[in-house]
């Protein structure tokens, strides 16, 4: 899938948001049209299901997710069913971007805003601390994008956000000049590096 749907398919949470996972109460740091990152107090283990609640500007979201990874306090939760209040706020939070983008792109300042006080600069930069970030490898040179959960791909390496940018460019410069087995083990360090 490119980029730009992978950017457009997720809310624009210029912060955590409060919900609750069953009866756990979570903090929730990012939300795509097929999941969700969840901020939680106490281990969860992977396979749980439950109601996964949260209202994000005035409207209530009720989605039935699986929890498919717990590390570090953060869980990945992959919806398992279709939810009609998600995709309607998904679709607004694409118009809201591509809004703020165009007045962005003419200068206009004033018109760009996401969720009413955020500029789209600042809806970029979420929880960059505890994000991941995906480096993809392909014909026309690497790819980046925000990721929800620190799996690695196949075509390159993936990192915690806020990895200073000369260990990024190392890790580019040696993937892309190594054999199959270097980039193996540029991958292996990478995963290393983000279950920590």
């Amino acid at each position: 899938m490119p980029d730009e749907r992978r950017t457009f398919q997720r809310l624009n949470l210029t912060r955590t948001i409060d919900g609750r996972f069953g009866d756990q109460a979570v903090r929730i740091a990012d939300v795509s049209a097929s999941g969700a990152q969840l901020v939680l107090d106490a281990p969860i283990e992977p396979g749980a299901r439950a109601p996964l609640r949260f209202a994000w500007r005035g409207e209530e979201v009720e989605v039935i997710a699986e929890v498919t990874r717990f590390a570090d306090g953060r869980a990945g939760v992959q919806f398992v069913e279709a939810n009609d209040a998600l995709r309607s706020l998904l679709a607004a939070s694409v118009l809201e971007i591509l809004h703020a983008q165009e007045a962005n792109a003419s200068g206009d300042r004033a018109r760009n805003v996401i969720g009413g006080d955020e500029t789209l600069t600042a809806a970029s930069e979420i929880e960059l601390t505890n994000a991941f970030v995906s480096f993809r490898l392909g014909d026309a040179g690497w790819k980046r994008r925000r990721s929800l959960l620190p799996d690695q791909p196949e075509d390159g390496f993936t990192i915690r956000a806020g990895v200073p940018q000369e260990d990024v460019d190392l890790l580019c410069r040696t993937y892309e000049a190594g054999d199959a087995e270097s980039r193996r083990l540029t991958r292996l360090m990478a995963e290393l590096s983000v279950s920590r």
